[in-house]
């Protein structure tokens, strides 16, 4: 297996990015067909090879899954008429609010590709008093959540250790990319550090807006600050891009290995480490 440089194309893996903003004209993600189409060559460029188009389902931007549904129909027969070699699947980003006011017919449509977990996004300011009781829900209703970037949520910035309570409760979680590289600030960075030292991170995503420069798709760079937190070498880290993601969008078992620093540096001279694994969750 071949390794790409930092800031390279991932091309040794084939990326499958559980949350991005490419659908057109919804939500603050690109306004056009056009500025999409830009998007899913840059991400492609950078070595995505599938989306869940994860658009904003909350209170600002109360977009009908169905709504979804239709523009992936869409953006899907555009790349493919352009020969932009995407796949893109539907998928949704809940906000905590919306949750209890949706049937499971919407939940249905909102699940990740053809799989039955739910990308959730955690408020920005403030603690939900009642994500616990949510998380208990859906797992009644025979939903999976995920929760999108708790690292860019100010109550997890001043104490991450808050959330192992909730991790307790069976969700995954997604972090940004552009949170490990400092894009989102130094006090997401650092969230972001601490959750995969615990063990508490599962998948990386872009949570792209655009093409770029702003907030653009690619993992390459995240992977590369992700792995040197662990201390080991970027393909040690394939479950979070590649294999773990392919089981969501799939409808197969999610077992996630937990992935924690290794007590042997990485040694960009020599031999690649590994990572230690404790039993699977799933």
């Amino acid at each position: 297996m071949t390794l790409q440089p930092s800031g390279c194309p991932l091309r040794w893996v084939r990326v499958i990015d559980l949350h991005c903003h490419i659908l057109p004209g919804i939500d603050d993600g690109p306004e056009s067909i056009h500025e999409s189409i830009r998007m899913a060559q840059a991400a492609v460029d950078a070595g995505t090879t599938t989306i869940a188009c994860t658009s904003h389902v909350h209170p600002r931007y109360p977009t009908p899954p169905g709504v979804i549904h239709e523009a992936v129909r869409d953006l899907q027969g555009r790349l493919d008429a352009l020969d932009v070699p995407l796949r893109v699947m539907p998928g949704g980003e809940l906000s905590l609010e919306l949750l209890p006011r949706m049937s499971d017919a919407d939940l249905d449509m909102a699940c990740l590709g053809d799989g039955d977990w739910l990308l959730v996004e955690m408020p920005f300011q403030g603690w939900p008093l009642r994500l616990a009781e949510t998380l208990r829900d859906l797992e009644i209703r025979g939903y999976g959540v995920i929760l999108a970037h708790p690292e860019r949520a100010e109550a997890v910035q001043r104490a991450p250790d808050r959330m192992r309570d909730i991790m307790g409760r069976g969700p995954l979680v997604q972090v940004n990319a552009g949170s490990l590289t400092g894009e989102h600030g130094s006090g997401a960075r650092r969230a972001a550090e601490a959750l995969l030292r615990s063990g508490w991170v599962h998948f990386l995503a872009s949570d792209a807006h655009s093409a770029g420069p702003w907030r653009p798709p690619g993992l390459g760079d995240g992977l590369d600050a992700a792995a040197r937190v662990l201390r080991v070498e970027p393909d040690a880290l394939r479950w979070m891009v590649e294999d773990g993601p392919r089981a969501v969008v799939e409808g197969r078992p999610v077992r996630p290995p937990r992935l924690t620093p290794s007590r042997t540096p990485r040694a960009d001279a020599g031999r690649a480490p590994g990572v230690r694994r404790s039993p699977s969750r799933g």
